[in-house]
């Protein structure tokens, strides 16, 4: 499948059969990971591939009880490293706010590629984001030492196909794609109503799914989300001076 074909269709996926990874496929998205461009070509992103049992089931639990990370083939770690910079220019703690932005710009695109090639192979998978939460616990488990932080995780296997659902309705193009400048939708004439269909659409998507119905549209679940789940960042920002980046 070309590229934009295996863009467009798409989606996060939870659930697999337990059959492994081939090597070569393995060797492919690794290959993706490596080619991803970098920020000033300064090549910072370092990435664990985690494939221990015991390892998954420990970053599942470490991540809010995600059943999923525990029962995939293969998880990457995308971690910003300065190690190799240190050893080569003298660099020392603390690191600047550049080093971290850049990290996270790198690790971001790696992840991306490494999944977009994964689907291309037939296989699927997700990010996982909920490990920052037990991120002092994942470092010592990957033996992350100081100028190492891990910034995405990638959860990978060969995909149940029962579970694949229709894809999620995305806002409407003009609310995500601007021309030359930043125009704010809600401005917009009929703004309310564009975004109201929408919400049904969302609504309806989640009402018809196989498996996992709710009875949401986007804006309640995100309110309830930004309400309900992010947790304060004192422990991440406390991790992040601890590793080196003291910029707070």
């Amino acid at each position: 499948m070309d590229a934009v074909s295996t863009i467009k269709q798409h989606q996060s996926l939870r659930n697999f059969t337990g059959e492994p990874i081939k090597h070569e496929q393995l060797t492919a998205i690794e290959d993706a990971i490596i080619q991803t461009s970098s920020t000033c070509f300064l090549q910072w992103v370092t990435t664990i591939k985690i494939r221990d049992k015991a390892k998954l089931a420990l970053i599942a639990e470490l991540s809010g009880h995600q059943e999923h990370i525990a029962n995939c083939d293969t998880f990457y770690m995308f971690c910003l490293d300065v190690t190799k910079l240190e050893h080569l220019t003298g660099l020392r703690p603390p690191y600047g706010l550049r080093f971290l932005i850049g990290g996270l710009n790198d690790c971001s695109a790696a992840c991306q590629n490494a999944l977009t090639a994964a689907e291309s192979l037939g296989l699927g998978g997700c990010f996982i984001g909920g490990y920052k939460a037990g991120i002092s616990e994942v470092s010592q488990l990957l033996k992350l030492p100081k100028g190492v932080v891990p910034l995405i995780g990638l959860c990978l296997g060969v995909p149940n196909e029962q579970y694949r659902e229709a894809q999620k309705p995305r806002l409407p193009r003009s609310w995500l794609i601007m021309d030359e400048e930043f125009s704010n939708p809600w401005d917009k004439e009929g703004a309310s109503a564009e975004f109201a269909s929408y919400d049904q659409e969302f609504q309806r998507y989640y009402s018809s799914r196989k498996y996992n119905q709710h009875d949401a549209t986007w804006s309640r679940s995100s309110l309830a989300y930004l309400s309900g789940t992010l947790k304060p960042a004192a422990a991440i920002i406390a991790y992040l001076k601890d590793q080196g980046f003291d910029f707070f």
